[in-house]
């Protein structure tokens, strides 16, 4: 026995983050389509990081700043619910354009000599270019970052620059602030995406019916057990 229970606070456990968690495991380890037991397993990774964040107090559910060590700017990584998993969504390894665009600068791969490079007048002339053409796409807010003190130095804002520069500093070897290339330039504002009718046919087809659903369906109940008709929208 542990003399010592009696100081030990007690751990509430954390039971929707751990259904969720199971649910994710038994995706990943049950379910036919390769694709989804790979977002599965992904998911799990994800989930299992949330209740360790809570476990070590790492994580602060409902607050401005759920991860420790990373300021209220930064964009964390989230599961369902809103949930923080503990990782910054700009983080991680680096990504395949990164690397591309350490190679066109001859700078070491690494986030922080990306960083560096961009603030050179080098650096500097490709993010204009990037401006120019909106050949850019933006998957989260810190991909953006670098461009943003582009134009702030070419439209004469050099202490706002700085101030950005030094604000983001602190985190160049950690996070994504190399601005991601495309292809075709950025849509107008206006503009209305949709997926094609392969793409969704495909995804509707990989969808399968929610059991209790279609128990619910058949006996003319909600899943609740009501005796009102059922209207259930999946998205």
């Amino acid at each position: 026995m542990n003399d010592d229970a009696e100081q030990q606070p007690l751990t509430r456990v954390p039971s929707y983050e751990r259904d969720q968690l199971a649910k994710a495991f038994v995706t990943a380890l049950t379910h036919e389509d390769p694709d989804t037991r790979h977002r599965a397993e992904d998911r799990a990774r994800r989930w299992r990081a949330v209740l360790d964040g809570l476990a070590d107090g790492s994580l602060t559910v409902g607050s401005r700043t759920p991860v420790a060590g990373l300021p209220a700017w930064v964009t964390p990584e989230v599961v369902r619910g809103g949930f923080a998993t503990g990782e910054a969504s700009a983080g991680g390894p680096l990504q395949p354009y990164e690397k591309a665009a350490a190679r066109r600068a001859g700078v070491q791969a690494d986030r922080r000599a990306l960083f560096a490079h961009a603030l050179t007048e080098a650096g500097l002339a490709d993010l204009y270019a990037l401006l120019d053409t909106g050949r850019y796409e933006v998957s989260v807010p810190e991909e953006a970052a670098l461009l943003t003190v582009a134009w702030l130095v070419r439209s004469g804002q050099l202490a706002e620059a700085v101030a950005l520069v030094e604000v983001l500093g602190p985190f160049a070897g950690q996070l994504r602030f190399t601005p991601r290339p495309s292809v075709a330039p950025v849509p107008d504002a206006s503009a209305v995406h949709r997926r094609t009718v392969a793409d969704a046919g495909r995804t509707l087809a990989r969808r399968r019916p929610h059991a209790g659903t279609t128990a619910a369906a058949r006996g003319g109940r909600d899943p609740a057990g009501s005796a009102h008709g059922l209207a259930a929208v999946r998205r």
